[in-house]
């Protein structure tokens, strides 16, 4: 039967339990708010990727997701389909592999991680994981992710009760440690099956100032801004550039307008701005669905 883990912490966090308890003793980290302090330390975190103590999949919509490892549990079958795939990343083993929410690193108590499941029930009877661990031969190993979406998927929500997302990890046998990958580096890996479910592949045509345009357009990889409906009504985009004008947009809020980013779509792009007090909308280039 499919496990499902309440990632409700917005991340995912694999690591064997001794070799994080012998690395916080050689740290001499004592504090429970493990997540806060390496979120702080750059290079403590590093250490951790460097090493293999633990490989955390951050930025992820919170929920629940269906968690497989290979050699353990069976593939996602036909009815789910694969949005992201990254591999080499480090994982040193002893004994068992823990699979967790990312939060309870921040409330951090050996005990807990150290029983074979942590799990709750909704009011009907659903079971969601917390986090469970698998029996495993110790050594070092390098870490396969592969990220699903079920077809029927909307991207906007998954549940313990019916989850839409699922995560399949595999892991490769080595003897040493050839370098590192950064999960963290947002520009190389996006793991939120979530966005790249509900949002599409666009290019947008930025208008020239002369044309009543931004003076520069956007540089931030991140940027918000809204489109006119048929009756008016302003519909509001988030958008995630990945180079100058290929980016991915998906509809904030309401999910109902999704038709609007359907392949070969085109909308005018406005930049909502206030005014004494009053909100003004500026013309700023074309979106086009690819």
């Amino acid at each position: 039967m499919d496990r499902v883990l309440g990632a409700y912490g917005y991340g995912i966090a694999l690591f064997s339990l001794p070799v994080l308890q012998d690395f916080l003793k050689t740290e001499k980290i004592r504090s429970k708010k493990l997540l806060t302090k390496l979120q702080k330390d750059k290079e403590l975190y590093l250490k951790t990727q460097k090493q293999g103590i633990l490989f955390p999949i951050v930025q992820i919509d919170a929920g629940g997701y269906i968690v497989k490892l290979a050699g353990f549990d069976e593939p996602f079958d036909e009815d789910w389909e694969l949005k992201l795939a990254y591999d080499g990343f480090n994982i040193d083993i002893r004994e068992s592999l823990c699979i967790s929410d990312l939060e309870p690193l921040d409330f951090y108590n050996a005990d807990s991680f150290d029983k074979y499941e942590n799990s709750s029930q909704t009011m009907d009877g659903k079971t969601y994981y917390n986090s469970f661990k698998y029996d495993m031969p110790s050594g070092k190993y390098l870490i396969t992710v592969k990220g699903y979406a079920r077809k029927s998927a909307t991207g906007h929500t998954s549940s313990s009760k019916y989850p839409e997302y699922g995560i399949f990890f595999s892991l490769t046998r080595v003897e040493v440690f050839d370098g590192f990958k950064n999960p963290r580096e947002s520009e190389l890996y996006e793991f939120n099956i979530a966005w790249l479910t509900r949002s599409r592949e666009a290019v947008v045509e930025w208008f020239s100032e002369e044309d009543g345009g931004l003076k520069n357009p956007p540089t931030e990889s991140s940027y918000y801004a809204v489109i006119k409906l048929t009756d008016e009504s302003l519909c509001h985009l988030h958008i995630e550039f990945d180079h100058a004008n290929h980016c991915r947009v998906c509809i904030l809020w309401k999910n109902t307008l999704d038709y609007l980013l359907d392949s070969g779509q085109e909308h005018i792009l406005y930049e909502e701005t206030r005014k004494r007090g009053k909100s003004q909308l500026q013309k700023i280039g074309r979106l086009i669905m690819k």
